[in-house]
């Protein structure tokens, strides 16, 4: 089993909002919890009926559902897709 690491794009704005990074790339789990233990927030993924993947960002302790108000609801492939595009979103919401 390999590690599913976040891309490039994730990886600079997991620096721009505080994450210490050095020249590798976390993997995808690390930045999940990195969200949850220090901005509150948990992205959520479901399996849905039709064989598709999407995600949910959630306050904690709340358990608030957020999200970017314009986001579409696309329906993802795999659960790594979906967990990648949870974090970038989840990301672009944490403020500086």
């Amino acid at each position: 089993m390999k590690e599913d690491f976040v891309t490039l794009e994730t990886a600079y704005l997991l620096k721009e909002k505080g994450m210490s990074i050095d020249i590798r790339f976390p993997t995808k789990y690390i930045a999940q919890k990195w969200l949850r233990e220090t901005k509150n927030l948990h992205v959520e993924i479901s399996y849905m009926y039709g064989n598709y993947w999407i995600y949910d960002i959630l306050t904690i302790p709340k358990h608030d559902m957020v999200g970017l108000s314009d986001r579409p609801l696309i329906h993802y492939i795999t659960y790594e897709e979906a967990l990648e595009a949870g974090i970038q979103e989840a990301l672009k919401l944490v403020k500086e």
